[in-house]
Parts: C-alpha cells; structure tokens; sequence
C-alpha cells in the first residue's frame, strides 16, 4: 500500500504502511524489527485500551490463512500440504489423503487468538491436532456452522465456513523472517532473527543484536550473497543455508508478483526431518495495484467485516468503531489520534476514529456524518479539520447539509484551521444551525466533553 494507505489493529492504530492483511496475523513485528536497526519504517499510533476495546488484526483486503499459503504455494514457497473443507466429509476425506503422521484441523477465520477459542456448539478450541483421520470429521462437524468466540472476535462469535486440514510437521528451530518496504531505504528489505516464533518487538527490544537486516536493490533484487548471508545469520547451517537462501529469494518473488508491501513469516522452521518451511505469515497488499491483482483482490473476505467500517471504505473514509460515545470527524491520520487521544484527556470516550483523507469531497462529508449519527452511542460530535489540501469551504457546506437532511440531534462541536477557513466559518455562522464553534483543538475537546455533561 501507499504511504496514506490506513490499518488498524484493534488496541492499535496504524497509519502509514498498510495494513489490511491475511490475517494470518497482524504485521506490527517486522515493523518494529526494522524500527529497532534504524528508526521507524512505519509510522505507528497507538490507542489507549481503555479508549477502545479492539483487538483483531484487520486490513483493508482481509484474506483467510488457507488462501495466504495457497499464494505462497503457487511461488514455490514450502508450506505444510493442506487442503481446505467446507463439510466435515470433506475434512474426512481430506485428512485420508494427507496421509500423515499426524493432522492440524483449523478452523477459518480472521480474528486471532483460535487456539483458544470456544465454539457455540460446546467445541473448545479452533486448532486441534489429531493423528486419526475420523477424529477430523468429527471435530469438524463441531466447528463448521457454528460460531467461534476468541478474545479478538466480536462477542457473539465469528461462524466458521471453511476449515484447512493440514499436515502436522515438528518444529526443531525457529527462525523469523520478513520482507517489507522500509522509507528510510526507499525500498525493499530483509529483515531476520534467528529467535523466531516469539514476539519480534521483544526480540528487537531486548537483543537487538538478534535483528538483521539487509537492504535490496529494487533492479537487482536479492542477491545469491545476500539470501546466503541472511540464511547463516537466522542460524541455517550446512545444507539448510542454501535451502533457506532459495526460500527467501522465492519469498521475495512472491513479495514482488502480488504487489506486497509485506510478507512476514514467523516461524519460518526448520524440521527434524531438514526441511526449511513456511509454518505462518502475514501478508500486506498495495492497494493501488489492485488493478492489476484482481485475482488477489477477489479472495478478499469481507463477512468478518464491521458493517460500518464497510460502508466507509465504499467513501473512501478510514473509519474505526470504538466504544465512547463522542464521534470524532478529522483529516488525516496524526490529527485523527490527536482528537481521540485529547477527547480522552479531558474525561471523554471517543466513539470512533475516522479519517477523511485529503481530497475531500462533500457527499463524503455528508456520508460521513450519516455513519457517525447512525451510532446509537454516539452523544456529541467533534468536527477538527485542519485544512492544508483539504478546503474548509467545502467540510462547512457538507456539515451544514448534513445537518439539515439529517436532523442532527447531538450537539455539534467545530474547530475549522487553513485553507479558505474564513469563507467556512462564515457558511456556519449564517447557516443558522446549533453549532458550537471552538479556537482550537483543546477547546473543542473540552467543549464536546461539557456538551455531554450538561
């Protein structure tokens, strides 16, 4: 994705890199890998828990971990042998012809946290290993259909449709490896640690000395050297160096033939049999080549989606649901976390985060509001708009016609700065409408707060 291209993970918001993923899982780990050898590689803001109570990995093209591993097949990558079921006779007989020492059943979903979920039908657990082929069937029965709760899904669950029967392979070391955009290389680069498996913030926090990286030259790609270098530093030995080397140059073919900005394996293993594997990863997608990755594009699984945040995407706003009752309307992302962070330092709860963008448009102000005042949470409202690309003409006619076609029932707090702003104050004051204006950022937070309160 491009550098206005928006993610979030639940307690965290991030703006700048992606990230809509697979959710194989979120991508904070390489990002804060590359961060600890050379500063940020991705601007990150971080919400307080108590101002949001989210926590699963999303992106803007969600795509199942089944489907992840099938694009990483199809480069060549080693990856467990898998097939996927959306019947528990087809998770019997997909698990017969694995014919394997032992199987992983697990259920399809993109919230985090399976392992440990709990199934409506009495089912715990949404991973299961098994070496008996009837046991799959029978575990299946009780996944597909019925809804899994994990601590990142909503409370009612997630259903499960697909499961993927894999075959189990043992783990003899752990190794992580990611290939990511890096803005202070202007490119592409490698980042790796021998100690994989594990929360690579930790690694990178207390043994940076563990992290290594290597930069790679968009035309030349990476070089034999480079994949050899970066295999001996994620500890490879022997043999395994040079089958890790052919993983991460085909990892970095796959990260180029989808248009990836990320793809981030953890672990990349290493087996008691001598076998270099691919066990999970994550992978991020530009956005803006999806003209060109309509295959990829078309896996996208939208039914986990939040219903709102959906519709927001359709306007092109960045629109996070969160569980205060002050609905915050801003541009930009930095802005956006400001507002969310300052609502809260005055003794309020932000409802949501919503980013407008830049080239703003009026019908997009006007659906916007229509989101905000559609949450029944939702007691004031915050407008902060700094305007630099963005006309505050053109926020005031939305906000004033919005407003009217709406019949806005909340009291509306507006703090307008920049471009054309004095031609936007004067459509708000002349509009006749209950709008509380503010100076500046500070003052709009506490009149917002006080609105609520009176």
């Amino acid at each position: 994705m491009n550098g206005s291209a928006y993610t979030h993970t639940r307690s965290s918001l991030h703006h700048h890199f992606p990230v809509f993923s697979v959710n194989m899982a979120a991508s904070m780990a390489s990002q804060a890998a590359a961060r600890g050898l050379r500063t940020a590689t991705s601007k990150r803001f971080l919400l307080d828990k108590r101002k949001g109570t989210c926590s699963t990995p999303r992106r803007w093209l969600n795509l199942q971990e089944y489907q992840s591993k099938k694009l990483m097949q199809e480069s060549g990558v080693a990856v467990q042998r898998f097939y996927v079921a959306d019947t528990a006779s087809e998770a019997l007989e997909a698990a017969k012809r694995l014919n394997a020492k032992e199987i992983v059943l697990k259920a399809q979903i993109l919230a985090g946290g399976r392992g440990k979920g709990v199934f409506d039908s009495g089912l715990k657990g949404g991973v299961h290993l098994t070496k008996d082929p009837a046991v799959v069937g029978e575990l299946a029965n009780k996944m597909l259909g019925f809804n899994l709760t994990t601590k990142q899904t909503p409370k009612d669950g997630v259903k499960v449709k697909t499961v993927m029967v894999a075959e189990a392979l043992d783990i003899s070391r752990e190794t992580y490896f990611a290939i990511l955009m890096d803005r202070a290389c202007n490119g592409p680069v490698m980042v790796g640690s021998p100690q994989g498996g594990v929360d690579i913030e930790e690694v990178a926090a207390s043994s940076p000395e563990l992290i290594f990286k290597e930069v790679i030259d968009i035309l030349d790609g990476v070089q034999d050297e480079q994949a050899l270098r970066m295999a001996a530093n994620l500890g490879f030995k022997g043999p395994l160096q040079r089958q890790a080397a052919d993983q991460i140059k085909r990892l970095y073919d796959l990260f180029l033939k989808v248009d990836a900005t990320q793809v981030e394996v953890n672990p990349l293993g290493e087996t008691p049999e001598g076998q270099v594997v691919c066990f999970d990863a994550k992978i991020n997608f530009d956005d803006n080549a999806e003209f060109r990755q309509k295959a990829v594009f078309a896996m996208d699984d939208m039914t986990e989606s939040d219903p709102t945040e959906t519709e927001a995407a359709k306007w092109d706003l960045k629109y996070i649901g969160l569980d205060g009752n002050i609905a915050c309307f801003v541009n930009g992302a930095g802005l956006a976390m400001a507002t969310c962070d300052i609502i809260d330092l005055h003794g309020g709860k932000p409802a949501n985060f919503l980013d407008l963008g830049g080239g703003v448009k009026e019908r997009q102000v006007y659906e916007a509001f229509k989101l905000l005042t559609a949450d029944p949470k939702v007691e004031a409202i915050l407008v902060n708009i700094f305007g630099g690309i963005v006309n505050c003409a053109i926020i005031a006619n939305g906000i004033t016609k919005a407003c009217r076609e709406l019949e806005l029932k909340v009291p509306l707090v507006v703090r307008l700065e920049g471009t054309n702003v004095h031609e936007a104050k004067r459509i708000l004051t002349e509009s006749g409408l209950p709008i509380t204006p503010a100076e500046n950022l500070d003052d709009a937070a506490k009149k917002a707060v006080a609105a609520i309160r009176k």
